[in-house]
Parts: structure tokens; C-alpha cells; sequence
């Protein structure tokens, strides 16, 4: 664009000219006006060439050259250099996967039979590698506890099971569920201050604790071991407190648990699996159960964390029964699609920050129902989802 002089205007009078010029006359006229136009071109370029220099950026490199004065080598029209089209911000990644269960990852052979009956336009296969009972999918090596160690499948042959399949590999990582660590080491769980054993949820289930650096550190060996094996992502799950009764918490003795603020705990977890996977070239994402978000117990869900993508988990099974947030019962009664439409409706605030994947299980619906209600759910703008 040209830069227009906005100097002091000369105005001239016509003024009519008496006398001819001669032959010599007019030839020292022309040169004369040769020589100033030229002039006016230097100095212009002498003022106008560092003023744009300046204007760059240290480090910026040379605007490239133009091929003709109507288009430039990137292909941007004169007409539009000077109106410049605004560049579209790219669309979030759309996700598409299926996860597989325990019992289809115990051999290769295994996986690649599961992985026959995927559906079309599936790209990511996500492999359960530490289970909600705390057991261990494959062939882990863990000083501190050896009893954990197993003779299943190493990282590389799950992972090279999948490519040579043509999909992406994902691993799950259950966090703080754990039957089997906090039965030999009650200390990194939640202790009994009665008979001093790990403290049991009403399904008599045992959990890590955040605030026990020893179990901390271990789910973090994990996440490295597992992220840097060639997983693209790492999908956490159960990054929460279990739910205590009042009974509960005075049997744990544990003023931590019942502070406002202990959801910090968690969330330093998180953001340390986060930067643990993240050095490992891989991507983290939080799973997250849509029945706890309802029910205002997704303590891991604020906008503090570093995670920013979330699953959204949604059991049908588990719904169909209702959801009893203490204060209201939620029904779901109606098809797989209506019943999913209506918890991502509930909860949409909850979750608006975040980009989402929805993942859809239920034993009660065909792999056909499941897409279905994908397709549907995708006209609300979810696009991104699980099965199984």
C-alpha cells in the first residue's frame, strides 16, 4: 500500500504562458524533469526502505519476491494484498475410537481380532493398561512393587499389533482406583485409624490417595513408561475421591478430606502425568463419568488444570436406572440417542470450556445403536467420540 504525503498543500493559479520556449529550451526543460523524478524516487526509497525495516520483527525473514505485479509466489492477488482475507482458525481434532476390553489385549492374536470387528472410519484403538481394580495390562518392571509384575504382553507388541493395522494406539490409565496396591501398602491409600488397613468404598473397593507421594510417583512411572512407547495418547480416568460418607471420615481421621480446597491435590496429579506425558511427545486427556458431573462430584473438572480436552463418559446401563444427584432423580427412559442428548444437555456448562469426546458403553445396545447415536449427537456439534 502506498503512503500518502500529508504535508502542507501548495495551491497554484493558472498562469498563462506568453512566450514559447526554444528547441534548447525545451530539451534542458525535459532533462531537468528527469533528473527531479528520479530524485523524488531515491529519497522515497531512502525514507520508506527503513521505516518498514523498522517496522519488522527481529528476525523476521525477507517478504518474498513477486512473480508479477498481480500475484505474489503465495498466490495473494494485488487486489486482495490490500484487502487481505482472514485465514480460517483450524478445526479441533475429531476423534474417533474404539476401546478395546481385558480380555481382548491378553495376545496379539487377541487384538487383532478385535481390532477386525471395528467399525469404518475408526483411527484410534484405546488399550486398558492399568484397570479400575488396579491390576496391570502388560509387561511392567516396578522396583518398589514387584509383586505387580507379570508375564502379558510388553508395550511394543501391543503397539506394533495396532499400526500394522493401520490405527493409532491409546492407552487408559485408571489413576487412583486400586484394589491391589493399597492391600499390600494401606499408608498409600486411606487408613482405617481403627485396625489401620486401607479403607473400603460401599462396593468394597480400595483407592490410591493423592496425597501419598509414594503412589503419586507411581502412577507417574506409568504414565512415562506407557507415553513413551509409542502411545499418541494417554487417556486418565478416576482422577477423583471416592465418595465418604460422614461415618467414613471420622473413622479416616483425615482433616484433608474434608477441606474446600483438597481438589488441588488432584489436581496436581494431573498436571504432573500432564507434563510427565507431554515431555513423551504424547497427549493427555481426562475421563471424566457424566453421572458425577450431574451430580457436582467432578472436583478434577476447573479451569486450572493444564488438560483441556475431556471425556465424557456415558454408561447407558448405568443410567437407565436414574441418577440421583441428592436433591433431584434424573430419568433415562428413552432410546440410546435420547438418553445421551439429554445428559450432554444437563451438563453442556459444566463441560463448555473443554473440548469433548464422548464415550458411549452400554451392554444393553448393538455396536449399531452406538453409532447411530453418534451420528445423531454430532448434529449438537459432538463429533468426537468412543465406543465400547
Amino acid at each position: 500500500m502506498k503512503l500518502k504525503n500529508k504535508g502542507r498543500k501548495i495551491y497554484k493559479t493558472k498562469e498563462k504562458n506568453y512566450y514559447g520556449k526554444s528547441p534548447l529550451g525545451k530539451f534542458f526543460s525535459a532533462l531537468l524533469t528527469v533528473v527531479l523524478i528520479g530524485g523524488i524516487g531515491v529519497l522515497g526509497y531512502s525514507v520508506a526502505g527503513p521505516m518498514i525495516n523498522y517496522s519488522r520483527k527481529q528476525g523476521d525473514e525477507d517478504p518474498p519476491e513477486t512473480t508479477s505485479t498481480e500475484e505474489t509466489t503465495t498466490g495473494i492477488s494485488a487486489e486482495n494484498a490490500v484487502n487481505p482475507v482472514t485465514e480460517e482458525i483450524p478445526a479441533t481434532e475429531i476423534y474417533k475410537g474404539v476401546r478395546l476390553n481385558e480380555y481382548e489385549i491378553m495376545t496379539t492374536e487377541a487384538i487383532e481380532t478385535a481390532i477386525g470387528r471395528v467399525p469404518q472410519d475408526i483411527e484410534y484403538i484405546e488399550i486398558p493398561l492399568k484397570l479400575s481394580d488396579g491390576r496391570i495390562m502388560y509387561d511392567i518392571e516396578y522396583e518398589d512393587f514387584p509383586e505387580l509384575n507379570n508375564s502379558g504382553l510388553t508395550l511394543s507388541e501391543i503397539t506394533r499389533a495396532i499400526r500394522k493395522n493401520g490405527y493409532i494406539p491409546v492407552a487408559c490409565l485408571s489413576v487412583f482406583a486400586d484394589n491391589i496396591i493399597p492391600a499390600e501398602y494401606p499408608q498409600y491409600s486411606y487408613m482405617d485409624t481403627e485396625n489401620l488397613t486401607a479403607w473400603r468404598d460401599v462396593d468394597y473397593h480400595m483407592w490410591g490417595s493423592p496425597f501419598s507421594e509414594d503412589y503419586v510417583r507411581y502412577i507417574n512411572f506409568i504414565a512415562d513408561e506407557i507415553s513413551g512407547a509409542g502411545f499418541k495418547k494417554i487417556i486418565c480416568s478416576d482422577i477423583k475421591f471416592p465418595d465418604f460418607s460422614d461415618m467414613d471420615l471420622s473413622l479416616l481421621d483425615d482433616n484433608r478430606l474434608e477441606n474446600s480446597g483438597r481438589y488441588t491435590a488432584l489436581n496436581d496429579t494431573a498436571d504432573m502425568l500432564f507434563d510427565t506425558i507431554n515431555t513423551n511427545k504424547s497427549d493427555m486427556i481426562i475421563e471424566v463419568n457424566a453421572s458425577e458431573i450431574l451430580s457436582g462430584k467432578a472436583e478434577i473438572l476447573n479451569p486450572s488444570i493444564k488438560a483441556d480436552t475431556i471425556v465424557i463418559g456415558i454408561n447407558l446401563d448405568e443410567i437407565s436406572s436414574g441418577v440421583n444427584t441428592g436433591s433431584t432423580v434424573y430419568e433415562f427412559t428413552g432410546t440410546a440417542t435420547e438418553n445421551i442428548t439429554k445428559m450432554l444437555n444437563l451438563i453442556k456448562d459444566d463441560i463448555s470450556n473443554f473440548n469433548i469426546i464422548v464415550h458411549i458403553t452400554g451392554t444393553s445396545h448393538n455396536t449399531s445403536d452406538l453409532l447411530r447415536a453418534v451420528d445423531d449427537i454430532a448434529v449438537m456439534g459432538y463429533t468426537s467420540f468412543i465406543i465400547g
